[in-house]
């Protein structure tokens, strides 16, 4: 894992090495879950699936290239992380973000029971019909 430096002016912010095994280049803002197959090895990491969603890794830093190793946030303000938006809610501060089976980003939950929440919203998501993603800033706890 790497710690930040302590600052005053910065967010504090924690990140680990993950190796990408999703076939696809994974975009900074994605979420991504550790992979649980029979090659688990608490390294790679993919898309967030059904039965792995609390296996939550972080949100990708920068892009990672197929089968290479790069960084994901896993505690910490992030101004760029991707959020799945519907065409009726909005999602507001403070929100509880949480894992959604075969989804790039990170979900809001009206209720916590429903899937561990892994970050909180830190600015309000608008509904929209034609995307169903929005950047949003978070705060990340996946620890």
């Amino acid at each position: 894992m790497l710690f930040k430096r302590v600052s005053r002016s910065s967010p504090e912010v924690i990140k680990m090495v993950v190796a990408n095994a999703q076939g696809a280049i994974l975009t900074a803002g994605y979420t991504v879950c550790f992979d649980t197959t029979a090659t688990a090895d608490g390294i790679r990491v993919t898309k967030c699936k059904t039965g792995a969603l609390n296996a939550f890794a972080g949100v990708v830093d920068s892009d990672i290239a197929i089968g290479a190793y790069g960084l994901v946030q896993v505690y910490g303000y992030r101004s760029q992380t991707y959020i799945s938006r519907s065409t009726t809610d909005i999602s507001a501060v403070g929100q509880i973000l949480g894992t959604q089976n075969d989804v790039w980003g990170l979900q809001p939950r009206a209720d916590s029971a429903v899937a561990k929440g892994f970050a909180f919203l830190l600015e309000d998501v608008i509904s929209s019909a034609s995307a169903s993603y929005a950047m949003a800033k978070a705060f990340i706890r996946a620890l």
